[in-house]
């Protein structure tokens, strides 16, 4: 899923009985709904709806129109859109995360076996800066050796 950017967020809204008639409106709406998203997670549903009452009104959209329902609904469009792209921007770190992660304990196993025999370096245990490899029942770490 994708952000929307103020452009296709404008480009959505449709014109109406008591809608505004200038572009900057729709910009500043695009705007002013972006900060109020950020705010959301601040107040209660209760609060998000009046401040959205007020938003749409503010624009010049009449209460009972068309246009301010749809106006309505695009804010709260947006604000769900914001929120899933937050979700997939978390999710997507905590992949990259995790995927460096594993391949940190890849190099540590790799170089804990390299290291086998060599007296320079202590043998790794549980307090070891790494793990235990269950695949062969040997811990690993980045400065110690194997066996």
């Amino acid at each position: 899923m994708q952000a929307v950017s103020h452009v296709e967020f404008e480009g959505r809204l449709k014109t109406g009985a008591g809608a505004p008639r200038s572009g900057g409106g729709l910009i500043r709406l695009a705007v002013v709904g972006a900060c109020a998203l950020m705010l959301s997670a601040c107040v209660s549903a209760k609060e998000q709806r009046a401040m959205d009452l007020g938003q749409c009104a503010d624009f010049g959209f009449q209460p009972g129109t068309d246009a301010f329902a749809q106006c309505m609904m695009d804010v709260s469009q947006q604000r769900e859109m914001m929120q899933q792209n937050r979700l997939l921007a978390q999710q997507a770190q905590l992949a990259a995360r995790n995927r460096e992660e594993e391949s940190r304990r890849d190099l540590y196993r790799a170089l804990s076996l390299q290291r086998t025999g060599d007296k320079n370096f202590p043998v790794c245990g549980a307090s070891s800066a790494g793990g235990l490899d269950a695949r062969n029942g040997t811990w690993y770490g980045p400065n110690c050796r194997a066996k």
